[in-house]
């Protein structure tokens, strides 16, 4: 999947947030122009270090978004989980994922299977 309509800066942006123990989440969406920007929302799974959990809420506000989600350094996972595909299905959004172990990014257009 190409991701090559999002800016370098923000997807540097991006790895620089997923150095963490845990998973982080968030949205990409809109910008001025044709850039994106990142919105960081609070994780609230209280496995943190396995999962993400995003408010309702931060869905029904950025539902135009691209859902984006980190694995930490310690996730031998390569790509999207089992999980992950669940949630998108659930949610019907894009999704981008940034693996910290292997340093790659990961994208997945909804419905596209």
């Amino acid at each position: 999947m190409n991701i090559n309509f999002l800016q370098p800066d923000l997807l540097d942006e991006l790895k620089n947030y997923s150095l963490s123990e845990n998973e982080i989440c968030g949205f990409i969406v809109k910008n001025d122009g044709n850039d994106y920007k990142y919105i960081n929302c609070s994780n609230l799974h209280p496995q943190k270090d396995k999962y993400f959990l995003i408010s309702p809420l931060d869905y029904l506000l950025y539902k135009d978004g691209v859902l984006f989600h980190s694995h930490p350094v310690h996730s031998d996972t390569e790509g999207f989980s089992e999980w992950d595909i669940e949630n998108q299905h659930y949610h019907c959004l894009d999704m981008l994922l940034y693996s910290v172990k292997h340093d790659r990014f990961y994208y997945k257009e909804y419905g596209q299977d």
